[in-house]
C-alpha cells in the first residue's frame, strides 16, 4: 500500500473513520487502476469472469462487515437477531 505524507492512507475519507464498505471500495478501486486495467487487454473471458465473482464477493464480505460494525456501534434495528 502505498502511504502519503504523516502516515495517512493516500483516500479521503471525509476526516472519519472509513467502515468496511468504504476501504472495500477504494482497495477494489486501486487495484482496478493499478493491475487490472492496465492487463485488461491479456485477460480471457473466463479471467474477467473471476474477477467478477471476486469483486461480488468482496462487496458481500464488507456489506457484511459494515452490518457489523453498525451493529456494535448500536446503528439499526437489531432486536430480531436476539432470539433465544
Amino acid at each position: 500500500m502505498r502511504i502519503e505524507k504523516d502516515n495517512n492512507l493516500p483516500f479521503d475519507f471525509d476526516g472519519g473513520m472509513p467502515n468496511a464498505e468504504d476501504v472495500t471500495e477504494k482497495s477494489m478501486s486501486a487495484l482496478w487502476d493499478i493491475v487490472i486495467s492496465p492487463m485488461q487487454h491479456q485477460l480471457s473471458d473466463e479471467d474477467k469472469s473471476l474477477i467478477s465473482i471476486i469483486g461480488i464477493t468482496l462487496k458481500l464480505v464488507a456489506h457484511k462487515a459494515k452490518c457489523y460494525e453498525d451493529m456494535q456501534q448500536g446503528k439499526g434495528d437489531f432486536s430480531d437477531l436476539s432470539r433465544n
